[in-house]
């Protein structure tokens, strides 16, 4: 180890003492080769020096530099050797920084909490005849992405669990009117004046809006009585 450190800094002191018109070869282990002559050939690198040409494989360089010609010092007429500097490679640059469009994050809590089979325009449809054929209620939900009441109904009422085992049972419909033109068509034809908008269309096809302000239990309790017919 002794000997390896003295044989470095001899290197250095070499590197120091010659005049720097040779070329430069950056390993990409961190080592700096300067030669007096060095060029690429096939997958090797090929560099000249006092003793002779030397080779080392292209894929363990990082680079070649050629350095212009200084003028001849008569009083220093010795040839170029290669000399190792150790840790002296270039500096990494650093990673460059993708941007990238920001996505908005799904909310896990308010899209459990809609239908997953009846949605917009085409799913009150399917529901429509449905409810036709079997007589079952509908369940029928505006909503908007950005309305906050909406996320509390939803995280608050819609995602408890009997709420959503009653809802399981009727046929549950979820419309967003900023969706398309047949979803806004739809809002408007129930006269919807704004988020959230809940409505229980019993099997005589009267239609009861739900409050959404209330407890859980409460608001089930509406809606089991509005899908029997009952009026509140």
């Amino acid at each position: 180890m002794k000997g390896k450190q003295m044989a470095l800094a001899a290197a250095v002191v070499m590197f120091g003492s010659l005049p720097l018109h040779g070329d430069v070869i950056y390993l990409k282990g961190g080592n700096v080769l300067v030669v007096e002559k060095a060029w690429e050939e096939g997958g090797q690198v090929k560099y000249q020096t006092a003793s002779g040409l030397q080779t080392i494989p292209l894929a363990s360089v990082k680079r070649l530099q050629g350095q212009k010609a200084a003028p001849a010092d008569p009083s220093r007429n010795h040839a170029v050797q290669a000399v190792v500097i150790r840790g002296q490679g270039t500096p990494a640059s650093p990673p460059a920084v993708v941007k990238t469009a920001s996505k908005p994050v799904a909310d896990d809590s308010r899209t459990s909490a809609r239908s997953t089979r009846y949605q917009d325009a085409a799913g009150y449809a399917e529901a429509l005849r449905e409810h036709e054929k079997t007589g079952k209620p509908v369940a029928l939900y505006f909503y908007a992405d950005w309305c906050k009441y909406c996320a509390q109904l939803e995280r608050g009422i819609l995602s408890r669990f009997q709420v959503k085992q009653y809802l399981e049972t009727i046929l549950y419909v979820c419309v967003n009117p900023e969706h398309g033109k047949a979803e806004a068509a739809l809002f408007e034809k129930f006269d919807g004046r704004g988020y959230p908008t809940f409505l229980i269309i019993a099997k005589n096809h009267s239609v009861q809006e739900m409050p959404t302000s209330v407890p859980p239990e409460v608001f089930l309790q509406e809606c089991r009585e509005a899908a029997r017919g009952g009026s509140r």
